[in-house]
């Protein structure tokens, strides 16, 4: 991958990124949908429930409501040809489920690429 190609994907990712992002904050899921494919897997907990599926998550930001004060930090991005791997922290999320002042950590992905 050039150095040219490897911006280009970083910058995708980066706004894909910003899509999941604007979705949190606002507590619009409709936001952040764009952002996954419709076959995408998702799992985690909230708390004490375990979450899987990206209707969960959808579901979860609407009920959740907006978190106007989340910071989040991209802490790192790892590409190699079509696979991307991205560690996101997130502080001060809020809302109807969150509460105050909770911390989250995700990774997202995408999973193999061939060598032909």
């Amino acid at each position: 991958m050039t150095k040219s190609e490897y911006l280009t994907e970083y910058d995708g990712i980066v706004k894909t990124m910003q899509m999941y992002i604007d979705g949190s904050k606002q507590g619009k899921s409709e936001l952040m949908r764009p952002a996954f494919h419709p076959d995408a897997s998702f799992f985690g907990y909230a708390g004490e429930q375990l979450a899987t599926g990206t209707k969960f998550l959808f579901d979860w930001i609407d009920k959740n409501g907006p978190a106007p004060k989340i910071e989040p930090r991209v802490v790192s991005v790892d590409i190699l040809d079509s696979i991307a791997v991205v560690r996101l922290e997130v502080a001060g999320w809020s809302g109807n489920l969150a509460g105050s002042d909770v911390r989250m950590s995700d990774v997202i992905q995408k999973a193999f690429h061939w060598h032909a």
